[in-house]
């Protein structure tokens, strides 16, 4: 029986954000970010370039357009790091591959009852980022050959430093020495999307910081950039797959917090 009092869990942190929460409509995603996805009580039912699979563990890279049916179970979403590492760290733990989505991680029972568990007890932020850090990277290691450029981490710095400005990509590419063909070239190689994609993405994460931390939905989307709410809700379906109000309007309540 599912725990229908449970509320929703969204936790947002810098580097991954958490989303656990029964899904009875599917997700029609653009990916703006790596994630790794478990269902809790029910395979996910993905399809992805016209082929279908069901698996209770899935691991997307950025930039793959799909469709996840969860089908009335729980579904537990992280967005994972976005310079990839997290992703390095658990692509090898996959069992198999269809067009782009990693399937069967190797502990997928032992992660579905910890997830579960969590769930259960509407699990404070910290203890869910501390199993979060231990199931992606158990060693606290770096992925082998993976190596963060510094030109890339220097033009997400210069993004998030100032979300609201449209800064040019003619003025990123000088900030970090590169030309402008060179800059989109390896954005798109390293973070998986476009920067302009990027940067929508992350002005949704701080708009929902900033309702976590109390501002109404207006306010934060103007204040990270967006024209008003109706252009935060369009950009957040076109790459969340869903209204932001099926995350934040759900019966049993939404546990939100903001690191």
């Amino acid at each position: 029986m599912l725990p229908i009092d449970a509320p929703v869990l969204l936790y947002l942190w810098d580097k991954r954000t958490f989303h656990l929460s029964q899904f009875h409509q599917p997700l029609q995603l653009a990916q703006a970010a790596a994630m790794l996805l478990v269902g809790l009580d029910g395979p996910l039912h993905i399809t992805s370039q016209g082929d279908a699979l069901a698996c209770r563990s899935a691991l997307l890279p950025a930039g793959l357009e799909l469709s996840v049916d969860g089908r009335g179970s729980r579904v537990a979403i992280c967005y994972l790091d976005v310079f990839g590492e997290d992703f390095a760290l658990l692509a090898p733990r996959m069992a198999a591959s269809l067009t782009g989505v990693l399937h069967g991680l190797d502990s997928e029972a032992a992660c579905i009852r910890r997830f579960d568990e969590l769930h259960r007890s509407s699990a404070a932020p910290e203890q869910v980022y501390a199993w979060l850090d231990e199931l992606i990277n158990p060693q606290q290691g770096v992925p082998d050959g993976f190596v963060f450029d510094p030109r890339i981490v220097r033009t997400i710095e210069l993004i998030k430093a100032d979300v609201s400005c449209n800064q040019s990509i003619a003025y990123l590419a000088k900030q970090v020495g590169l030309s402008v063909p060179r800059l989109t070239q390896l954005f798109r190689q390293k973070i998986g999307i476009p920067i302009r994609r990027y940067r929508q993405w992350h002005r949704l994460f701080v708009t929902s910081v900033g309702v976590a931390r109390g501002m109404s939905l207006t306010e934060a989307a103007v204040a990270a950039g967006f024209t008003d709410s109706a252009h935060f809700s369009h950009t957040f379906r076109s790459i969340i797959g869903m209204t932001p109000s099926a995350v934040l309007a759900h019966p049993q309540g939404v546990r939100l917090f903001a690191g």
